[in-house]
C-alpha cells in the first residue's frame, strides 16, 4: 500500500510536466513553421528570397494551399453539392481527414484532386490562394513557381481596381449610356460594362504580370524566367493562344508579347540601388491552414 501510495505521489508530481509537455508539443505542432507542410514551406522559402530584394509593403500577406477546382467538380459530379455550393470543396483543406459524405469518401477525392489538378493561383482580399496541384505540377521547377507567387503579390501590392473602376466609369460615360433607365439600355449598359470589365481585367493580368517578373529579376533570377514559366503553363494548362474578348485573361500571344517587350529592357540594379531592407517574420496557423507573412513596422 506504502509503495503505491509513493507512485502515485510521484504521478502526480510530473502531472504538470506531462501536461506542459502534451500543450508544447500541441503548439509546435500547430504554429510552428519547422513543422508545417513542405508546400508551406517551399513558399517561405520563395517568399523570403523575394522579399529580401523587394518591398511587399507594411500589411500582412496570408498565404493558403487548398484543394482546388477538381474537386468541386468532383463533388458536384458526384451530387455531393449544388452547383452554387460546390465552391466550398475548392477551398477544402487538403491536409485534414474528413468524414465520408453520402458514402464518398472525401479523403480520396482529395487525392485525386492533387494528382489531376493542375497550376491555380489567385490573389484576393490580402490573401494568397494556391491549389496543393500546384506545386506537383511545378514539380522542380521551383522558378516557375516563385514567378506564379510574384504575379499574385503584384496582384495585391499594386492593388489597381480604384484606377480601374474610375477607367470604366469614365468609358461608360463616354459611350453615353451611364445613365440610360428603359429595359434594353439597361441591359446593353451591363453587357458593355461587362466586356469593358473584362478588358480592364486583362489589362490588370498584364501588369502583373510584368510586376512580378520585376520582383523575380530582383531576387536573383533571370531575366527570361517568367517568360520561359508563361509558355510552360500554356502548354500544361492547354490554354488559348488568342485573346477572347470574353476572358478575364489575355491569351498567351499577347500575354508573352507584353511581358516581353516590358522586361527586356528592366535594368534590376538601378531598383536595387535605392532599395532598403526591411525584417518581416512568419506565423503558421495549422487549423486555419494559412502561413502569413508580417513586416516588422
Amino acid at each position: 500500500m506504502e509503495k503505491q501510495k509513493s507512485i502515485y505521489k510521484k504521478l502526480i508530481k510530473f502531472l504538470p510536466i506531462f501536461l506542459f509537455l502534451i500543450f508544447t508539443a500541441n503548439y509546435l505542432r500547430n504554429n510552428s513553421t519547422f513543422l508545417m507542410p513542405k508546400e508551406y514551406k517551399t513558399i517561405k522559402k520563395l517568399v523570403n528570397q523575394i522579399a529580401s530584394k523587394n518591398y511587399l509593403g507594411n500589411k500582412e500577406i496570408i498565404f493558403s494551399v487548398s484543394s482546388g477546382s477538381y474537386m468541386s467538380w468532383n463533388a458536384k459530379d458526384l451530387d455531393l453539392c449544388k452547383a452554387e455550393e460546390c465552391w466550398y470543396y475548392n477551398n477544402l483543406n487538403p491536409y485534414k481527414k474528413y468524414k465520408n459524405v453520402k458514402g464518398i469518401s472525401i479523403n480520396e477525392l482529395g487525392n485525386q484532386a492533387y494528382l489531376y489538378g493542375g497550376i491555380e493561383a489567385y490573389a484576393w482580399k490580402g490573401v494568397v490562394w494556391l491549389s496543393r496541384s500546384t506545386f506537383r505540377s511545378y514539380g522542380e521547377k521551383i522558378d516557375y513557381l516563385a514567378c506564379t507567387i510574384g504575379h499574385e503579390l503584384a496582384h495585391i501590392i499594386f492593388n489597381d481596381h480604384i484606377n480601374n473602376s474610375i477607367k470604366l466609369s469614365e468609358k461608360l460615360k463616354n459611350l453615353g449610356i451611364e445613365n440610360n433607365n428603359s429595359h434594353n439600355q439597361e441591359k446593353e449598359k451591363n453587357n458593355k460594362k461587362e466586356i469593358l470589365e473584362k478588358e480592364l481585367t486583362r489589362e490588370s493580368e498584364k501588369k502583373a504580370d510584368f510586376k512580378g517578373a520585376k520582383m523575380i529579376v530582383n531576387a536573383g533570377f533571370a531575366k527570361n524566367t517568367c517568360l520561359k514559366e508563361l509558355k510552360f503553363l500554356t502548354q500544361f494548362e492547354k490554354l488559348e493562344t488568342e485573346t477572347s474578348r470574353e476572358s478575364t485573361h489575355p491569351g498567351y500571344l499577347e500575354r508573352y508579347e507584353s511581358l516581353e517587350k516590358s522586361i527586356e529592357n528592366y535594368e534590376k540594379d538601378f531598383y536595387l540601388k535605392s532599395f532598403k531592407s526591411y525584417k518581416w517574420r512568419w506565423q503558421y496557423n495549422r487549423k486555419m491552414n494559412t502561413l502569413t507573412f508580417l513586416p516588422i513596422k
